[in-house]
C-alpha cells in the first residue's frame, strides 16, 4: 500500500502510481497506471451538521451556495435536502392547534405581502401571502398563499380559521375593500380597525412615558390590560386561580415594566407586526428555492420565526400559549410539543415572562386606555 511519497496500488500492488486529484473533502486521490483503478490513501472524517441546522440557516437568509462550505455538497444537492426536509415538516397551523387547544385572540392583524416566485399564469412571477397575526404575541394564527391579493384568498384563510375555532372581536387591516368584505362575510360581528390605530396607540404610550416613566395611571392600565388578555393556563402554572399572585408580581415589577415598554416602543419595527412583514420581504425578495411549490419554504420560515427565542428569553409561541416553555425549530420539525419549564414563583425568569405579557397587552389598540394626548386632559399633569 505504501505511503504518500511512495504509494503502491492497493489492488495489484504495482508501484506505477500517479496522483489523481483530490476529493471534495480534501482527501488525496491516486490512480494505478497498471490496472487503471483509483483510490484514496487516507480519508479525513467530515462532520456534517444536522439537516435541521442547514434548513434553519437557509430560512435565516443563507443561500444554498453559502452552505456549500458547511455541508460539503453541491448547491443542487443542498437545495434538494432542504426541500425534502421542509416537505416533511408539520403544517404550522396544525402544530399551533396542538400547542393551544382554545384560541381566543383579542385582536388580529390581517397583513399580506407579495413575493417573487415562478408561478404558472403569472407574468410578473409574483405570488401573495396572506397572514392572520395575533396582536399580543405576533404569532401567525394562519396563512394562505395565492397568485394575487383577493377577497377569495382572504375568505379561504378566515374560513379555515373559523373552522379551527379561532375567535376574535376585532381585526386590524390596511383598509382595503377585499379584506374588509372577507372579514364581514366570515366574522360578521367583529369590529374593523385600520393600522392607524396601532400607530396612534404607540404615540399615546410614548407620550405617557416621556412625562413620567413610572406612574399609577399607566401601570393601572397595564394591570387592566393583563387581566383582559390573561389565560387560565398561566394562572394554573403559578397556582393563582384568583389572579392575585400575578397582580402582585406585576406591582413589584413596575420599573421592569416601564423599561421593557420603552424598549418595545423604541424597537417597534423589528419587534412587532412591522418586523414580521419586513423580515418576510427581505427573505423572499429573490427567487431562492421558490421555483416549485412555495408552501414548504414559507411554512418552515413562519415556524422558525414563531419559535425563535427573543431578547427577553422566550419565543412568540410561548407568549401566545402564556406558558414558560422552551421552543425550537428542531422540535417543530419532529412534531414534538414545546417543553414546559419548571420555574419557581420567585424566579426572575418568571417575572420577566409575566411582565412581557403585560407590556404587550397595554400596547394593544383599543383594549382600555383612553387618551387624547392633550395636556389639559392628562391625569399625570393634574
Amino acid at each position: 500500500m505504501g505511503d504518500e511519497k511512495n504509494p503502491t496500488c492497493i489492488y495489484c500492488k504495482s508501484t506505477k502510481v500517479i496522483k489523481h486529484g483530490q476529493t471534495s473533502t480534501g482527501n488525496k486521490r491516486f490512480r494505478c497506471r497498471n490496472c487503471g483503478k483509483t483510490w484514496v490513501l487516507e480519508k479525513n472524517e467530515t462532520i456534517r451538521p444536522d439537516t435541521h441546522d442547514i434548513v434553519e440557516a437557509y430560512l435565516g437568509g443563507r443561500t444554498c451556495r453559502d452552505l456549500v462550505e458547511v455541508y460539503h455538497s453541491s448547491p443542487l444537492r443542498i437545495n434538494q435536502k432542504i426541500r425534502e426536509f421542509l416537505e416533511g415538516c408539520p403544517h404550522w397551523e396544525d402544530y399551533l392547534d396542538l400547542c393551544v387547544s382554545h384560541h381566543e385572540a383579542r385582536l388580529i392583524y390581517l397583513v399580506g405581502r407579495n413575493f417573487s416566485c415562478l408561478s404558472k399564469g403569472s407574468k410578473s412571477n409574483q405570488m401573495y401571502l396572506a397572514m392572520a397575526v395575533d396582536a399580543l404575541s405576533t404569532v401567525v394564527l394562519g396563512f394562505e398563499i395565492g397568485r394575487k391579493d383577493s377577497k377569495t384568498l382572504w375568505t379561504h384563510l378566515l374560513e379555515r380559521m373559523h373552522k379551527r375555532g379561532i375567535k376574535s372581536n376585532t381585526f386590524i387591516t390596511n383598509g382595503t375593500r377585499q379584506i374588509e368584505e372577507a372579514v364581514q362575510s366570515v366574522y360578521p360581528d367583529a369590529d374593523l380597525k385600520i393600522t392607524y390605530h396601532k400607530a396612534y396607540r404607540d404615540k399615546e404610550l410614548t407620550c405617557c412615558l416621556s412625562r413620567l416613566p413610572i406612574n399609577p395611571k399607566l401601570f393601572n392600565e397595564a394591570l387592566k390590560s393583563f387581566e383582559f388578555v390573561k389565560r387560565e393556563n398561566l394562572l394554573h402554572y403559578i397556582q393563582d386561580l384568583n389572579g392575585h399572585k400575578a397582580k402582585e408580581l406585576l406591582k413589584a415589577s413596575q420599573d421592569v415594566f416601564a423599561r421593557r415598554l420603552k424598549e418595545r416602543l423604541d424597537n417597534k419595527p423589528r419587534a412587532r407586526i412591522d418586523g414580521l412583514g419586513t423580515a418576510f420581504k427581505l427573505r423572499f425578495e429573490k427567487f431562492h428555492m421558490l421555483k416549485d411549490n412555495p408552501f414548504p419554504v414559507i411554512n418552515g420560515w413562519i415556524a422558525k420565526w414563531m419559535l425563535n427565542r427573543l431578547e427577553f428569553g422566550f419565543s412568540r409561541l410561548a407568549v401566545y400559549m402564556q406558558m414558560p416553555v422552551a421552543t425550537s425549530f428542531k422540535s417543530f420539525s419532529c412534531g414534538s410539543l414545546p417543553e414546559l419549564l419548571q420555574l419557581t414563583e420567585d424566579s426572575p425568569t418568571l417575572k420577566v415572562f409575566v411582565v412581557e405579557i403585560a407590556t404587550r397587552a397595554v400596547q394593544i389598540p383599543g383594549v382600555n386606555f383612553t387618551c387624547e394626548m392633550k395636556l389639559d386632559k392628562c391625569s399625570l399633569m393634574m
